[in-house]
């Protein structure tokens, strides 16, 4: 037994009251050493009076109950259910709204809309999730981030129509109680917290340790397939496990409103919120009631302490979030890892599509046919934004940009089988850097770009590295708080002002003689990476580590066992994916002009990863279709914020009946036209026709044959093209 396996063992071992004080003093602790560093006179230069200390009590114990919520949920289905904010979100918006515009009494609003949150989540449950239930875990968590914006959509659309758009500020719940310790006081709406949230951790106690129902809940959590056995209903417990994480999430969001506000518009930036409980959950190893609390209260004090040593820039708390959610996850790798291999936790529904047959690739036909595409494709996407005004240019460069961030994306979701919900995160890494090379030192735009590349690189193998230990979650999580912490506190003028170019950020000449500040013409640069990012993305492709990297992507074991390095060629998408979203990061911020709190919201970067799921992860063609379509919803204003909700309605449908998203659609019309060209020219091909070992769900036969010529290529460094058309669906 090594030392770490000992730790764990006596930490398991210590009675529950010593981990919940633990776990309080570390997070306290860190706190302390943190402002120890960045504090403005090195050290702590004052403490905080008790009561601040204890109204982030009141503020952390009303987040572990959003963290419950979380928790219960992934011990009922195994993931991360990023709708929980959203679900929340939607049905408090809507009841303040009634509350404050049409005059709903709010000791009724208050009750009915927990109520009304349990029935939603319930619903979700039964009309949803419950027909993903037979999918890999991540697929369920990438469905949860459609529901989130199908929600987001829903909560703007009611504001609008209730006429509540915005109540900054606190308000105060309709009575009138108030105390004052040292030298805070407490209003009515953390009394009311101080008073529900005791009564609703006695109630979720009572439940699941004193119930049939909850007892059942925990037992179906340990082991679903034996409570099944042992006739047990886990899937009416699951939906229970939904209604009450909704009622959670709704009354984390009616106790929270009074003191932090209501803003509808936050529908469109919940990673923000999300965060803190995420990251509560995370320390509580995403299983622990008990523990969630505990973690609640210390994040709450933190939080509190944050805010009393650092009053000009309070942001600083999006950081040690982040190093929060870092450590925890790597403390917890090896339990973590062993569970996620146990539900098939890979990003195994993108199906890899299939290149043209190398029987049909070179005759006339198919040849001039492919030129014309490309040539039709050239002059729509030179030609027509010629003749856009500068803002549609504009437009349309953003546009370019996100669709090579979703490049990025293929190489590391769909062919690597590792989910980055905050690409844009490592995007902005590479920006800051190159917006500071550019303002301040005048930097050649290429010599910008190569940095901007390498800089994208470093930090996707940075992030990446223990992602080669922890499948999925680490990375999905993670990049998510980078891209959080990126735009809230390492963006922020009071935290580094060096950063942030008091002038702008102003475009270079192009080879020291083409204006970059024609809108068009920095379209066409970007237009022209896009292009070379394809381009490179595609040599990978027919590249044996291409072909490697997606063979082996839900199966190390059997690519080991094939004399494959998965690590390398893991680290080598990593590296990849972060070079183009690093050279993404630098032309946004040019074509922007500017770096600054909102130059890379993390909301974009899980709108880019949606918008790549619907065009189809297993294929360039596919993310580049679903990205540019959904962005030309966008642009149009008429659709308002219906695009939300279409984006997210698009998600779940793709993810329930078209895994190869619509890029699937676009190549299946082209191997029908293909089939048609085989029997005019009389050429069998074995790839168009009807595949036994593909229709019966890509098992051994077609593993089997992919590690055969992995083996092969071994010693020959080369593979035929044919390896390529066969699809590759291994370990679900």
């Amino acid at each position: 037994m090594n030392g770490a396996d000992a730790a764990l063992r006596r930490w398991e071992g210590l009675p529950s009251r010593a981990r919940i004080a633990i776990v309080i003093g570390a997070v306290v602790g860190a706190y302390y050493l943190v402002l120890s560093i960045t504090g403005p006179h090195g050290w702590v230069h004052q403490h905080a009076p008790i009561g601040f200390i204890l109204v982030g009590v009141v503020y952390g114990s009303v987040y572990s109950l959003g963290a419950m919520g979380l928790i219960l949920v992934y011990r009922a289905n195994r993931f991360i259910n990023f709708s929980q904010v959203a679900l929340g979100s939607l049905v408090g918006v809507l009841s303040i709204g009634l509350v404050k515009v049409h005059g709903l009494n709010y000791w009724i609003a208050l009750p009915a809309a927990v109520i009304v949150g349990g029935l939603l989540g319930a619903w979700i449950e039964f009309s949803v999730f419950r027909f993903f239930r037979s999918r890999p875990r991540l697929v369920l968590l990438v469905a949860s981030i459609g529901l989130a914006q199908v929600l987001g959509g829903l909560e703007l659309l009611g504001s609008t129509h209730e006429g509540f758009t915005a109540l900054t500020g606190a308000f105060s719940p309709p009575f009138n109680v108030s105390i004052t310790i040292d030298v805070y006081t407490f209003h009515s709406a953390e009394i009311l917290a101080v008073a529900v949230v005791p009564l609703v951790i006695a109630f979720l106690a009572w439940f699941l340790l004193r119930t049939n129902a909850g007892i059942a809940v925990r037992a179906a959590a340990e082991n679903s397939d034996r409570a099944l056995t042992l006739g047990i209903p886990v899937r009416r417990l699951s939906t229970i496990v939904w209604a009450i994480a909704g009622a959670l999430a709704v009354l984390t969001y009616m106790l929270s409103a009074p003191f932090e506000g209501v803003k509808p518009a936050l529908a469109t930036n919940w990673p923000i919120t999300f965060l803190p409980i995420l990251a509560i959950a995370v320390v509580a190893r995403m299983e622990s009631l008990p523990l969630a609390f505990a973690a609640g209260i210390g994040l709450g004090i933190m939080e509190a302490l944050v805010r009393w040593n650092t009053t000009g820039n309070p942001a600083i708390i999006y950081a040690i979030y982040l190093g929060v959610v870092v450590v925890a996850l790597l403390a917890q790798s090896k339990k973590i890892s062993r569970a996620q291999e146990s539900d098939s936790s890979s990003w195994s529904a993108v199906g890899a599509l299939k290149p043209i047959p190398s029987e049909l690739r070179g005759l006339p036909e198919i040849k001039w046919t492919r030129r014309a595409i490309l040539g039709l494709l050239l002059a729509v996407f030179i030609w027509i934004p010629h003749m856009w005004g500068a803002p549609n240019q504009l437009l349309a460069a953003f546009a370019i940009i996100w669709a090579m961030t979703g490049v990025s994306l293929v190489v590391l979701t769909g062919w690597s089988g590792q989910i980055s919900l905050g690409q844009f995160g490592i995007a902005g890494v590479a920006g800051v850097v190159a917006g500071n090379m550019v303002a301040h030192w005048n930097s050649d735009f290429f010599f910008v770009m190569t940095v901007a590349a390498i800089v994208g690189a470093a930090t996707a193998l940075l992030i990446g590295l223990p992602a080669l230990r922890i499948k999925g979650l680490y990375l999905a999580v993670t990049t998510l708080a980078l891209a959080v912490a990126l735009d809230q506190y390492f963006l922020n003028q009071a935290s580094f002002p060096q950063f942030i170019p008091l002038n702008g950020v102003q475009r270079p000449l192009l080879l020291q003689r083409f204006d970059l500040n024609n809108e068009y013409e920095i379209y066409l640069v970007c237009l022209a990476f896009l292009g070379l990012s394809v381009l490179v993305t595609m040599g990978l492709r027919k590249a044996r580590a291409g072909r490697v990297l997606i063979g082996t992507k839900d199966n190390e074991r059997a690519a080991a066992s094939a004399s494959i390095s998965t690590t390398k060629i893991k680290l080598a998408g990593f590296a990849m994916a972060g070079m183009i979203a690093g050279i993404a990061g630098a032309l946004d911020v040019l074509v922007l002009q500017a770096l600054a709190p909102g130059s890379f919201p993390p909301v974009d970067s899980i709108t880019v990863f949606g918008y790549s799921v619907i065009g189809g992860l297993g294929s360039v063609a596919g993310v580049l279709i679903g990205i540019l379509t959904f962005k030309y919803l966008e642009s149009i204003t008429a659709l308002g914020q219906v695009h939300l909700l279409i984006s997210g309605a698009a998600m779940l449908w793709v993810l329930q009946f078209l895994p190869g998203g619509l890029g699937q659609l676009v190549y299946g019309v082209r191997d029908r036209m293909l089939r048609k060209v085989a029997d005019r020219r009389g050429i069998i091909v074995p790839s168009l026709v009807a595949d036994k070992r593909q229709s019966d769900g890509g098992g051994g036969p077609v593993q089997d044959d992919l590690l055969a010529k992995m083996v092969a290529d071994n010693g020959s460094g080369d593979v035929s093209d044919d390896t390529e058309t066969v699809p590759v669906k291994v370990g679900q």
